[in-house]
């Protein structure tokens, strides 16, 4: 019975683990300067909130607006543009180079 336990309750945090950690699908779609705003294509994550740092694949940024459930303004030094298709992930605490 306790060995049943301890496998539910580690498929449990298991599980949790995954879905945080899965990326969110998004679009860029324009660029002002260091300025870039994303429509989400996938649900908003918990996380994504104002200041939170994000990462994608060849950049990192910061969240420094939320409009809406589907569009976000990240600060970044990232060479993206408009139309550009991005996998969000919560980023590192550190943004060098942000």
């Amino acid at each position: 019975m306790i060995k049943r336990t301890i496998a539910a309750a580690a498929a449990v945090v298991l599980s949790a683990a995954l879905a945080v950690a899965a990326p969110v699908k998004a679009k860029v779609a324009s660029v002002e300067g260091k300025k870039v705003t994303v429509t989400l294509v996938d649900a908003k994550a918990d996380w994504m909130k104002k200041a939170a740092p994000v990462k994608w694949k060849g950049g990192v940024g910061r969240i420094t607006e939320v409009k809406d459930d589907k569009t976000l303004v990240v600060t970044t030094k990232a060479a993206v543009k408009a139309g550009d298709e991005l996998a969000l992930e919560k980023g590192p605490a550190d943004l060098s180079g942000c």
